[in-house]
């Protein structure tokens, strides 16, 4: 009897079939790598992206210290030639930060060879700087004779073409190392790609053969065949984010990249719609950044159905720049920004501040609709707004370092290394088309004695009110520049010696109306003469048109001053 009980309890336990354990385990393994892949794969894009970062800050850093060596080294030239104390300047200011480009890069120098490189570059640069306080030092000291001849020996030539050869070839290394860490990164992008479809397929595979499996063995199980469906669908959501995911990556690359070749921060305005819809799917919205004054956030983008969007936004009408955190408004809530108040029915608005090394640089305004795939979209939003935060500081400090090395601070207008450049090409353009070159140098007569009288302060009120005169009197092809001192020259392209006298007469004019103050005194009339050269009547290069000009310059000096004389 006893045996005839336990029976029935004998054949339930034979219906179990392990063979689904075994499936269940199969499925949970294969769920768990497929979940880890992606991640893993992400965290080597995110490990590449860092490590071009860094690449760029390398060559960044090569190239201040380059052009930090350049400014010293024209400041010294200047000081030699001239004796005029305004040209150690740039050299007074590019030795002050040498040093620390010196520590700047041994800091970011990695690897033995690396790190002899930067040493060797480090002692190139302390002999250079010593040859030029040497020959600052001579020409104070017993004039420019003995001056020239330190320069003339070529050690300091020597120092500066070793410096360049070092610093070319480890800028060359940084660019083929840029070029590797991209491909890498394209390669792992497409990695991850290929990972999503593959777990699509595996996400499918396993679903047909659990289906399979529990249909043919225990159709009575529906609870294990309703557990197993929707592994299979977890699965498969998260099959999905890893592709959205990967795909986003791939964009945000891009995106990077293209910010990375962009020079003025205007033209976000073209970049930023081809990436950011695909970025946040289904979206609108604006970036903003913030004026030069601070005042106000100026829009330099939309993209979506973002007419709404106003052009200027105050600080106080948006409560993520209040919080200093991104600042979520769905359908139905009260706490809105008043700049979003005109948004789409049934989507949320995502204010998030692009915030960079602790500063806030902007606004990221978007519209996203409502629903499930909110939060991946406000996770979204966080990340591209760190990002445009990188590649906006990235192309303000490429402005900042281009206006240094090309700008005059005082005066607003050219640099002297800026002139030599553009005439060498206003030449050459001239020289190819046929086409008149006229070269203009302007000196302020007395400007000795207005420093001597008024203070150097209030010479720095008249050359800053000269500058504005020559930066509004001229044509938008024509270059004006701070030659040194107080002398100044423009390059007129394509104008023959009737025009250049109109202009410079115009310019002399308008310096002669000027009216300036220093405090509540009222400063002299300022005025100044001018020396026209022609090209090719008067010189056939750079330096012959040079001498013409001085010639004729100081022929106006000599008639009496404020007036125009052509060579």
């Amino acid at each position: 009897m006893q045996s005839n009980d336990t029976q029935p309890g004998d054949r339930r336990a034979d219906t179990r079939d392990p063979g689904l354990y075994w499936l269940a385990a199969v499925i949970l393994l294969i769920v768990a790598c497929l979940a880890a892949l992606p991640f893993v794969s992400s965290r080597a894009a995110d490990a590449t992206i860092a490590a071009l970062t860094t690449v760029s800050d390398k060559a960044h850093a090569y190239d201040h210290l380059l052009d930090l060596l350049k400014d010293a080294e024209t400041g010294q030239r200047g000081y030699v030639i001239t004796g005029d104390a305004s040209f150690l300047a740039p050299y007074d200011a590019a030795t002050a930060e040498i040093p620390d480009a010196l520590r700047r890069l041994a800091a970011l120098a990695d690897g033995p060879d690396e790190r002899a490189t930067q040493a060797e570059i480090d002692r190139y640069a302390r002999l250079k700087l010593d040859e030029l306080a040497k020959s600052i030092a001579l020409r104070r000291a017993d004039g420019l004779p003995a001056a020239a001849a330190v320069v003339a020996n070529g050690t300091g030539k020597a120092y500066m073409d070793r410096l360049r050869a070092l610093i070319g070839e480890r800028v060359d290394t940084l660019e083929r190392d840029r070029h590797t860490l991209r491909d890498r990164l394209a390669t792992t992008l497409r990695y991850n790609t290929v990972l999503g479809i593959v777990a699509s397929v595996a996400s499918a595979l396993i679903i047909g053969i659990a289906l399979y499996v529990v249909r043919r063995s225990l159709r009575e199980r529906a609870q294990a065949a309703d557990l197993a469906q929707q592994q299979a669908r977890d699965q498969a959501e998260q099959a999905r984010t890893s592709q959205a995911r990967s795909q986003r990556l791939a964009v945000t690359a891009e995106m990077l990249q293209a910010m990375d070749s962009l020079t003025d921060a205007d033209e976000l305005r073209d970049v930023l719609p081809a990436f950011l819809p695909k970025l946040l799917p289904g979206s609108a919205g604006a970036v903003y950044l913030y004026r030069n004054s601070r005042d106000f956030l100026q829009r330099v983008a939309t993209w979506g159905s973002a007419g709404h969007h106003p052009d200027l936004v105050s600080p106080a009408q948006c409560w993520s720049l209040r919080f200093g955190r991104m600042h979520v408004a769905g359908p139905d809530d009260g706490l809105r920004c008043p700049h979003c108040r005109d948004g789409a029915p049934g989507h949320t608005d995502l204010c998030v501040p692009m915030i960079s090394q602790g500063e806030v640089l902007g606004l990221l305004v978007a519209s996203v609709p409502a629903g499930p795939d909110a939060a991946s979209d406000e996770g979204a939003a966080n990340a591209i707004s760190e990002q445009l935060a990188l590649g906006t500081s990235n192309i303000n400090l490429r402005e900042v370092l281009r206006r240094q090395s090309t700008v005059d601070e005082l005066t607003g207008l050219y640099n002297r290394r800026y002139f030599d450049e553009a005439l060498r090409r206003e030449l050459f353009r001239a020289e190819r088309r046929r086409a008149a070159l006229a070269v203009v140098m302007i000196d302020l007569d007395h400007f000795k004695r207005m420093n001597d009288t008024y203070g150097h302060e209030a010479g720095d009120i008249v050359l800053r009110a000269v500058g504005q005169v020559l930066r509004e009197g001229v044509r938008r092809s024509d270059v004006a520049c701070r030659y040194g001192g107080e002398e100044l020259v423009l390059v007129l392209p394509e104008c023959d010696t009737t025009g250049a006298l109109r202009s410079a007469e115009a310019l002399r004019t308008a310096i002669a109306a000027l009216e300036l103050h220093h405090g509540d005194t009222l400063l002299p009339d300022v005025t100044a003469s001018f020396g026209i050269a022609m090209w090719p009547a008067n010189g056939d290069d750079a330096a012959t048109l040079l001498q013409a000009a001085d010639r004729a310059l100081y022929a106006a000096k000599h008639e009496g001053r404020n007036r125009v004389c052509t060579a």
